[in-house]
């Protein structure tokens, strides 16, 4: 009796076994990766790198869209459209989950709810970037030019309510400077235009278009917005060792997928999101965007996209930051 019950609970056990493998989702086609930001910028050479690794793990091509627009807005909805069955994921950032809620007045998605975060992948610091125009030799210097010349001195961003857009307003509400913010389409165009001989502007964003033009001679590189100087830009002073001790701000990236996808499938695109975030490779090839390594596990990604969303709307709220 005692061997008939063992038996029958170990063949209980093979068949509840061979079910769960049963039920594990294989992806079977292309899976499409929205970059909601345009081609060319810095997001987009990170989401590519992205891309490229978990497309390694999963044994499917992973084909980059770019949908850019409202800080990120444009992809959300292409994702959101799109039917959850695990073929569609979405390269999120700090702005596009943190910062959205607090300065767009109407928002078409809850970054809290509406997403399943798969893996986080990395962070970079921002660089303060400065046309030929600007004669200023780094962020202290800066600030003394724009005080004795208010409102000579343009700021470019990647859009209104965009990362970029909330530090020039960081910058003016804790240095006293009257930087006039100007918004483009994307990181690549607000780049191009400081190299474009248009007059005395700045711009402070992620850090590969920097890296790839750092010794052009076509802009200066003023400063790091992190506490540490970047590995990429040994020679680029941090702006609290510039002076600035108060600013320390990163901008990270990660994974999500629509939260109405079936648990099964989101739990296999969380492990090959989570092996890409850790492979050597990978990280490699992202540290030469300048993007240092972030891999977090999807309940830890959650827990730092909630934080995020706290901190960033209390300063936003703070230095009054809102786009209708």
């Amino acid at each position: 009796m005692m061997f008939k019950t063992a038996a029958a609970a170990a063949l209980a056990a093979c068949i509840s076994l061979s079910g769960a493998h049963a039920q594990e989702w294989v992806a079977n086609k292309p899976i499409r990766f929205v970059v909601p930001q345009v081609t060319g910028g810095g997001a987009d050479a990170i989401g590519r790198a992205i891309a490229k690794g978990i497309s390694d793990h999963i044994g499917q091509p992973l084909v980059v869209e770019n949908r850019p627009g409202a800080n990120g807005g444009v992809g959300v909805e292409s994702l959101m459209r799109a039917p959850a069955d695990g073929y569609s994921l979405l390269l999120v950032f700090t702005s596009l989950m943190a910062l959205n809620p607090a300065v767009y007045a109407k928002l078409p998605y809850d970054p809290l709810k509406d997403f399943t975060p798969l893996a986080g992948m990395c962070e970079v610091p921002l660089v303060m970037m400065a046309s030929n125009a600007v004669n200023a030799r780094d962020a202290a210097e800066l600030v003394k030019l724009d005080r004795s010349q208010p409102g000579k001195i343009d700021a470019a961003s990647s859009g209104n309510g965009a990362f970029s857009h909330l530090l020039i307003e960081m910058m003016n509400a804790k240095t006293g400077t009257r930087f006039t913010h100007i918004p483009f389409k994307g990181e690549a165009p607000a780049v191009q235009h400081l190299m474009g001989d248009h007059g005395p502007i700045i711009y402070i964003g992620t850090p590969a278009l920097a890296i790839a033009h750092q010794n052009s001679g076509r802009l200066k590189l003023l400063a790091v917005t992190t506490q540490k100087r970047m590995p990429q830009l040994p020679e680029v002073r941090t702006l609290a060792e510039q002076g600035f001790s108060e600013f320390n701000e990163s901008f990270w990236y990660g994974v999500v997928v629509s939260s109405a996808t079936p648990p099964n499938i989101a739990a296999v695109l969380q492990r090959y999101a989570q092996q890409a975030a850790n492979q050597p490779a990978v990280q490699e090839q992202l540290g030469r965007h300048g993007c240092g390594p972030l891999p977090l596990s999807a309940a830890d990604f959650d827990k730092r996209i909630r934080s995020d969303h706290a901190k960033y709307t209390g300063i936003a709220r703070a230095v009054g930051m809102k786009v209708d």
